[in-house]
């Protein structure tokens, strides 16, 4: 679904980052500048999700992670 809207942005932001993105036009260059904010989000989070499973496995041996998960805790 494609949404039309008005809004206010500086002409010259969109054409720095239209030549920054490699677009020519202004709606590609939103649109481009949005898939590439939530790639970089989503990345973040699955970096972090891996550090974290890192981090659980490193103290498995000192800790049980089963108490922690449970209803005890």
């Amino acid at each position: 679904m494609i949404k039309r809207t008005t809004l206010e942005i500086d002409p010259e932001l969109v054409a720095r980052a239209g030549r920054a993105l490699g677009c020519t036009t202004m709606r590609a260059t939103i649109e481009e500048a949005l898939r590439r904010a939530i790639r970089a989000a989503e990345d973040a989070d699955a970096a972090r999700a891996a550090r974290q499973l890192l981090f659980f496995a490193s103290i498995e041996p000192i800790v049980e992670l089963d108490v922690l998960d449970s209803d005890e805790m």
